[in-house]
């Protein structure tokens, strides 16, 4: 079944780029690999024959490693994965994943859904622990504005909370946990960074930048090997 689909979707391929493939062979074709496509319609293949950077054929091993000349280089991949070209700049996949075991994942599209998040995450946490969460932004909330320290009062009274904003930038914190950071009114600000105040100048609980540091002092932050590998575990079947 694999083989007969293949072949209709190879020639298809092949067919489409005919004009292209007549005058190109292949510098390069991986071989007896497991390919992923992302294609719905042929989700997997064994080979994939490239020609500078353009994919010329993928299919079935033999469809494909006919397509080699004298010069083609062919690599036996012995069932090992290829996948498309996973383009991201910047990121911490260990780290991800420690924070999805142990913090409030707070991408969520409404005020009051993080709020009963927050709830839920400090009936489970001794009182006075942090509630941490992440991945919060406030463009994708239905209500149309930022958190305020009320709303995590009210959603956890008795815990300090910090809810990061997923732009790595921001942060958001509660009464307690000002209290806690010994952040008061009167609080100056940090050089080049601002602890958010409202038009009459109250403390709103919102943090920008360096403003975070004297809460972060206070959250524990040390993670063991197994801590790591689950964290690694974890984000790896997410991805």
């Amino acid at each position: 079944m694999y083989a007969r689909q293949s072949r209709r979707r190879f020639l298809g391929l092949l067919g489409a780029a005919s004009a292209y493939a007549a005058q190109t062979r292949p510098d390069v074709i991986l071989h007896s690999a497991t390919i992923h496509t992302v294609d719905p319609s042929q989700p997997s293949a064994q080979a994939v024959a490239i020609a500078g950077d353009r994919l010329l054929a993928v299919g079935a091993n033999d469809e494909v490693l006919n397509l080699a000349a004298a010069g083609t280089k062919k690599i036996n991949l012995s069932g090992k994965t290829v996948v498309p070209g996973f383009i991201d700049v910047h990121t911490h996949p260990v780290y991800s994943g420690i924070r999805h075991l142990r913090r409030l994942d707070a991408d969520l599209r409404s005020i009051q859904a993080i709020k009963n998040a927050i709830r839920t995450k400090a009936a489970d946490t001794p009182k006075g622990e942090w509630v941490v969460g992440f991945k919060y932004d406030d463009t994708k909330t239905e209500e149309g504005r930022k958190l305020v320290r009320e709303d995590l009062d009210e959603a956890a009274p008795n815990h300090p909370v910090l809810i990061q904003h997923r732009g790595g930038h921001t942060a958001y914190v509660n009464s307690l946990a000002m209290k806690i950071a010994g952040i008061t009114e009167d609080a100056p600000d940090p050089a080049g960074s601002h602890f958010v105040r409202d038009s009459v100048g109250r403390l709103t609980g919102g943090l920008e930048e360096r403003a975070t540091e004297p809460f972060e002092e206070h959250i524990p932050s040390e993670y063991t090997r197994d801590d790591y590998r689950a964290g690694a575990k974890l984000i790896s079947e997410m991805m």
